[in-house]
């Protein structure tokens, strides 16, 4: 299992993989692991390694994690501010019986605007802006 520690070499493993054509199953928290048709993958790319909020503004209502970080770990940062996620992010481990440690992204990105109102009941597509790769 490959777990890079940065978005340059999770990019290049993945670019790498595809000019291979190789399998690959991107694996974030593993709660969902055994969801689906079972893939036959050459490789794993595990997200754990892209781990830890990188930027936390809470005047601004704006947050950036990396994509293996977990859900406990925003959800600490955020209490400590008396904010919250814009919208409740779904623990398949009690539906599937599956273990691990839910994630909050599953790419690099900017994870949410905690912003008022509108955003409440905003699903989680709509509040990460942008995907780095």
């Amino acid at each position: 299992m490959d777990m890079p520690k940065t978005e340059a070499q999770l990019a290049a493993l993945i670019k790498q993989a595809h000019a291979d054509k190789t399998p690959l199953r991107i694996r974030g928290g593993g709660t969902r692991t055994d969801l689906g048709r079972p893939a036959q993958p050459a490789d794993v790319l595990s997200t754990q390694g892209l781990s830890g909020i990188t930027l936390y503004d809470p005047g601004a209502l704006t947050m950036i994690a990396q994509a293996g970080t977990s859900m406990a770990e925003i959800e600490t940062a955020l209490a400590a501010e008396n904010q919250m996620l814009a919208f409740e992010p779904i623990d398949y481990r009690g539906l599937l019986a599956s273990t691990g440690e839910p994630t909050r992204l599953a790419a690099p990105s900017p994870p949410t605007s905690l912003a008022p109102a509108a955003c409440w009941s905003a699903p989680a597509a709509t509040s990460c802006w942008a995907c780095g790769l």
